[in-house]
């Protein structure tokens, strides 16, 4: 073997606990793969409705509970859920895989508040939520909704900005990081 074929060899892996199964490793280079050259349609996103406490829905906390609490020291374990049950939820699939979720709640009469919104990590960037909010505001909008709001992190605010809301508060805290009401009206 000359020195060049020997600098190409892949190295055996060593086993190491922490590392995700070899299936999953996989799956993570191929999302990545297709994130970088691919949209929505050309994934075969589809947005639909999810069941409270079906197996979509425990996809959609694990989902949240990545996306959402984990990179904040914190567990969806310990949130409470109670309000869960009475909400509109809607995720975001590339074929049988979760890929996105939200949740809607009513406020109150025609105003409804988006929570809750995570989309895996290694898509985004190919516009998966953006159709999920649009898909959204088409479910609210069939429900007689005439308003959408959100408490939005402060490092999302463009993203909403983007598709049409605009901020109505101060900079304010929750879950110890920066957030903005943010509104829009939907009819």
């Amino acid at each position: 073997m000359n020195e060049r074929e020997n600098k190409e060899a892949p190295k055996p892996m060593s086993p190491d606990p922490a590392a995700p199964e070899p299936q999953l490793r996989l799956e993570a280079e191929q999302a990545k793969g297709l994130a970088a050259e691919a949209d929505p349609a050309a994934l075969g996103i589809e947005t639909r409705r999810i069941e409270y406490g079906s197996d979509e829905y425990r996809l959609s906390l694990a989902l949240r509970d990545g996306v959402l609490r984990k990179p904040l020291g914190r567990s969806i374990a310990d949130d409470d859920l109670s309000g869960d049950a009475e909400a509109l939820l809607l995720a975001a699939f590339a074929g049988e895989r979760l890929v996105g979720t939200l949740m809607l709640r009513t406020k109150s009469g025609n105003l409804l508040q988006m929570k809750q919104v995570a989309v895996d990590e290694s898509l985004r960037g190919i516009n998966i939520g953006r159709k999920l909010v649009v898909y959204a505001e088409a479910e609210a909008a069939r429900q007689g909704c005439f308003e959408m709001m959100l408490h939005a992190r402060e490092v999302a605010v463009a993203f909403y900005e983007k598709l049409g809301y605009a901020r109505d508060s101060e900079v304010f805290e929750e879950m110890g990081i920066p957030h903005y009401v943010m509104r829009k009206k939907l009819l």
